[in-house]
């Protein structure tokens, strides 16, 4: 059960980090918008769905601890 988590946690921040990079490196301007969103976090649409997985990656663990311990 817990690798299971690790596991998820792990794609979801490599997923985020990808999203990042690819913004960063691949089109211009990137690292302008990366300190812009750092600041005023506004991102572009594939980090913000990045961010939105692992998110849900985080409440899916927190609220299957949360039940176990009420067990």
């Amino acid at each position: 059960m817990m690798s299971d988590h690790a596991q998820i946690l792990r794609k979801a921040i490599e997923s985020l980090i990808d999203a990042k990079l690819h913004d960063a490196l691949a089109r211009p301007g990137g690292l302008d918008r990366l300190a812009a969103h750092r600041v005023t976090g506004v991102a572009s649409y594939d980090i913000r769905m990045a961010e939105r997985r692992l998110d849900q990656a985080l409440s899916e663990i927190m609220s299957e601890q949360l039940a176990g311990q009420e067990v």
